[in-house]
């Protein structure tokens, strides 16, 4: 069974403060040209997105650099709606066997990743680090400790995912951003399977 966790891009999609706001605006219609074609105007870091490693450090991958183990991974789904911030305590508690991507499941809150939680991660080698908030950082923090700790450790973050109607467990995770050349980030269509 395939679950579609991606958060769907429109007029009402929340971005991160500061963030180019998604823009759609039809150029051609049925009724008037024959066809419908729209312009889309939108940030790489729009809704559901990965963060590449030229987010953060002007000499690492782009998103269409990324090698192709990242598109397809075997994922834990983790409640965390109950924490205040997830720590290594938390993580390390988790089954890892077989697992290189980790999704937080924060239930509507703005729960982030901790330094510890970071440092683990980056630790075990996972691929992906995903959540359900629009920043896994601390808001608060202004070093960006976590992204840089996992992107430079080819950690790729997820944030913006759905996870409101999937069971904590295993999975198989699809995502597939767009291959944007020197792209710092890009929207994925987001899909795990049970």
């Amino acid at each position: 069974m395939l679950i579609d966790i991606t958060t769907a891009l429109n007029q009402n999609t929340k971005v991160y403060p500061g963030d180019p706001e998604f823009k759609l605006k039809r150029l051609f219609t049925v009724e008037k040209d024959g066809f419908n074609l729209c312009g889309l105007s939108l940030g790489t870091h729009t809704g559901t997105h990965v963060d590449a490693p030229l987010h953060f450090f002007a000499s690492k991958e782009s998103i269409a650099d990324l090698s192709l183990k990242y598109l397809i991974t075997n994922a834990v789904v983790a409640d965390v709606s109950g924490l205040n911030s997830i720590d290594e305590k938390f993580i390390s508690c988790l089954n890892l066997n077989g697992i290189n991507s980790i999704l937080f499941k924060t239930g509507g809150k703005d729960i982030y990743l901790s330094k510890s939680g970071a440092q683990y991660i980056a630790s075990k080698g996972m691929l992906i680090t995903a959540t359900e908030c629009l920043d896994i950082e601390d808001d608060t923090a202004n070093d960006y400790f976590v992204h840089k700790t996992l992107l430079s450790n080819n950690v790729l973050i997820v944030e913006n995912i759905d996870l409101s109607h999937v069971k904590p467990g295993n999975y198989k995770f699809y995502c597939f951003p767009l291959k944007i050349e020197n792209g710092d980030g890009s929207p994925v269509r987001a899909v795990l399977e049970l």
